[in-house]
């Protein structure tokens, strides 16, 4: 008969409260870097949330190289000292938040402020600390009770799924500080219940220290703050004057605050300023009286409706404060759609400041307000409309965790574009407004997008206007509102007379227009060849974003990366609002994140492999066990592929949904939860069959390619279904790859030797860094060759750790 060496682990008994303890351990830990990532995203600034929350990460891995050479953890007794590592990790997830808010650290001020690199360091330990005790606890039941690894695996990826719930219904109500304080609290929980049993007196340390963290959500904002980097000139303007503050809110992806402007408008429509994430982005919310508004509103939408007579149905793409709608009623538009995907936004203007904000929205038949993804809302109509307005909307988005943060959406990219152009009427036009930096670009993905509608070559100097309000001595020599003026059949020459006299009133520059003769860039963009088109200005990459690639704010590219340019990058100080848009942070962010990441492990796993390598003990033939480095491989490509795809299908998804927390709620709990079922049913699956083994990953291998290859056809074959059905086929396609992913990890434990005692720390360690380490691979190769690679990619990774799990299969098994 055949049987497995690994079926002789020794079988230390389990006891429940370790299942119940590791799934509130998931929960806290997952729950914890949703929270710092948009907190940091508040106090500092998005890329920067996403680099310091991905070294954070490496605690995980540093944790399971600790474990793995500390001979008091391992020989402690197992529920006392997880009751005190849950203990320590709940303390340190209040002790470092509160310091690390005492800490002025701005990455952005890095090379002019040389006290910076003594405050990052410390910035990094102080968010690594939970995190590193967090991965303890987890390293520490996968170690000791290895042959309940399925069932382990399950509690704790069912935990971290449901992190994504508690994260949706916490964050609105408690805010992100106070958020971090339930994070605290359900880490507690957890030491109570690895205490119950034996350890009272720390049991009831662990309850008052829970109702202590529970005493901050009283005046959280004065006892428990997020401190807001100088940079951030509105941020900090609240602080000093918090008379002007009108309210604040949170979701999952922003936190507004309304202020007062004292300043009366010259229009005649004062305005409440809406204020998200402290200064990453503002918008005005106009004060109106009455309707047909009375005045002409002071806005730059105004070129997109005065060459129109008649208005009959207006389509605006994030319609935010409502400054656009109040421009569209004041031009007699007949129908408005406004689509907005932060709620915040939409609840205030119709709802909440409705005082204010009068007959705008609130009772108004001509204004339909939704809150969604404007694309996935235009495109599943069959409605032409007169005019499409898309002013200044941020195309970048810190959703939740990771690179998440760095995940972008899919307002301009070339397919929605060409969606843009085709729900337009004959005579339609499209406004877009954005920094003056991102114009180029702009103006190619029209050209292409028109160029590819029309199948075939068509000369585009009689539909563009561009245009620009004059740049400040702030912003320098580009100006931060700028915009094209398309329209669907040409502009004549009385539209072109119309657009100057209305941008003279508006205060507004010409850059370029049909009948212009000034040659600058604009004119050699506009009217060159499109079959010989340069994607290149100055150094910058020009080349329109796509579905695939769908990073428009990715100005500068790899390519075209200089070592002045990342050191720009770190000396923006105030200027730091304008650098998001003009240098190349996410460029800069992620090399560093990859630079840092690559020294981690090398400190942290190779060092500690080379030093303590060899286990201390030999079999009954007196052979040495040796930590087997080939296998180890094996546990990075599960780290590496897992979160690959994982990153992968939160974009893809996110183009078929739309909203970041239905995307947050389907795909990433979808995922965990389906992972987890997977891992519990792994052993029972696998049955030490090598065909099956060969079927797990191949299944996986082959849903990644054919959800890479099909997801553009899919999108179009569901975007125009109701959303819940949109969600339960998305369920339906996640649910069966998510499930035989998370079987390789439990499989590939219980193929670790009795006498490999250290092997699962490592395991663990190694699985952490790469998780990491392919946190920034999969945006930085995205970024370059598209997500259709990166998926594919993740199938190469798997179709490895394949042939590795087989190598170790056939090397464990033996005659008997």
């Amino acid at each position: 008969m055949i049987k497995n060496k690994y079926t002789s682990v020794n079988a230390d008994r389990i006891k429940p409260s370790y299942f119940a303890g590791i799934f509130f351990t998931a929960l806290s830990t997952l729950l914890l870097e949703f929270t710092l990532t948009r907190v940091l995203s508040v106090g500092l600034w998005y890329h920067f949330a996403f680099m310091i929350i991905s070294v954070a990460l490496l605690g995980f891995g540093i944790s399971g190289v600790v474990l793995s050479v500390s001979k008091k953890l391992n020989t402690a007794e197992t529920d006392k000292l997880l009751t005190i590592l849950s203990i320590c990790y709940g303390t340190s997830v209040m002790i470092c938040f509160i310091l690390m808010n005492k800490i002025p650290f701005d990455p952005f001020s890095l090379l002019t402020d040389t006290v910076q690199f003594v405050y990052l360091p410390v910035y990094y330990l102080l968010i690594t600390v939970p995190f590193f005790f967090a991965g303890l606890i987890i390293s520490v039941l996968l170690s000791r009770f290895r042959n309940q690894v399925s069932k382990l695996y399950f509690f704790d990826l069912t935990g971290a799924g449901l992190a994504c719930l508690a994260f949706v219904l916490i964050m609105p109500v408690a805010g992100g500080n106070g958020t971090v304080v339930f994070a605290a609290a359900f880490g507690l929980i957890s030491a109570m219940i690895f205490g119950y049993e034996k350890y009272k007196t720390l049991v009831l340390v662990s309850f008052i220290l829970t109702a202590v963290c529970f005493t901050f959500l009283i005046d959280r904002d004065i006892r428990f703050p997020i401190r807001v980097t100088d940079n951030k000139i509105y941020g900090n303007y609240m602080k000093d004057r918090p008379d002007l503050k009108v309210r604040s809110e949170w979701n999952t992806f922003s936190k507004v605050d309304v202020m007062k402007d004292e300043d009366k408008s010259p229009d005649g429509y004062d305005i409440y300023l809406a204020v998200i994430d402290a200064g990453n982005a503002t918008t005005n919310i106009p004060n109106v009286k009455s309707l047909p508004p009375g005045t002409k509103p002071a806005d730059a939408s105004n070129l997109a409706f005065v060459l129109k007579d008649t208005l009959k149905k207006v389509f605006i793409i994030g319609s935010a404060g409502g400054g656009e709608i109040l421009t569209g009623l004041y031009h007699n538009a007949e129908s408005i759609t406004a689509v907005e995907i932060n709620g915040i936004l939409n609840d205030l203007i119709k709802n909440d400041l409705s005082y204010w904000t009068g007959p705008l929205v609130k009772n108004n038949k001509n204004v339909k307000l939704i809150t969604d993804d404007a694309r996935s809302v235009l495109s599943s109509r069959r409605i032409a409309y007169d005019v499409i307005v898309s002013a200044h909307t941020i195309s970048s988005s810190a959703v939740s965790s990771g690179a998440m943060s760095m995940v972008e959406n899919y307002i301009l990219t070339k397919e929605a574009v060409k969606d843009y152009l085709n729900h337009l009427e004959k005579d339609g036009i499209i406004y877009i407004s954005r920094p003056e930096t991102q114009l180029p670009k702009l103006i190619n993905t029209l050209i292409t997008a028109r160029y590819e509608n029309s199948k075939g070559l068509e000369d585009s100097r009689r539909n563009f206007i561009i245009f620009r309000r004059p740049p400040n001595d702030f912003e320098g020599d580009k100006s931060f509102l700028a915009g094209v003026l398309y329209k669907k059949d040409g502009f004549s020459a009385e539209d072109i007379l119309d657009v100057r006299l209305e941008s003279s009133s508006l205060n507004l520059e010409i850059l370029y227009d049909p009948l212009s003769e000034q040659d600058n860039m604009y004119k050699k963009i506009i009217e060159e060849d499109i079959t010989k088109k340069v994607y290149d200005a100055g150094g910058k990459n020009t080349e329109p974003a796509t579905d695939d690639k769908p990073f428009f704010d990715q100005n500068i590219g790899f390519a075209n990366l200089s070592v002045e340019g990342i050191k720009e990058t770190f000396a923006q100080d105030d200027k730091a609002i304008l650098a998001l848009k003009d240098k190349p942070v996410a460029e800069t962010t992620l090399l560093v994140i990859l630079i840092q990441c690559i020294i981690a492990a090398g400190l942290f796993i190779l060092l500690p492999l080379r030093i303590f390598g060899k286990e201390d003990r030999t079999d009954k033939s007196g052979n040495e066990y040796s930590i087997d480095k080939k296998y180890l491989l094996y546990f990075a490509c599960l780290g590496f592929g897992y979160i690959i795809l994982q990153i992968c299908l939160i974009q893809k998804f996110t183009l078929f949904l739309g909203q970041p927390v239905i995307t947050l709620l389907t795909v990433v709990s979808t995922m965990l939860v389906s992972s987890g079922l997977g891992s519990l049913f792994s052993a029972k699956f696998f049955k030490g069959s090598i065909k099956r083994l060969y079927f797990i990953f191949g299944i996986i291998s082959v849903i990644t390619i054919a959800i890479s290859l099909f997801s553009p056809y899919l999108y179009n074959s569901i975007v125009r279904m109701d959303q819940y059905l949109r969600i339960i086929i998305s369920v339906i396609i996640i649910f069966p790859l998510g499930f035989f992913m998370g079987m390789p990890f439990p499989l590939g434990i219980s193929m670790i030797l009795p006498g490999e005692k250290r092997f699962v720390s490592f395991a663990w360690a190694v699985n952490g860094f790469f998780s990491v380490i392919g946190t920034v691979s999969a945006i930085i190769l995205a970024m370059i060759y598209g997500f259709k690679f990166v998926f594919i990619l993740g199938a190469v990774i798997y179709i490895l750790a394949m042939f590795l799990a087989a190598g170790r299969h056939k090397k464990i098994m033996s005659p008997v």
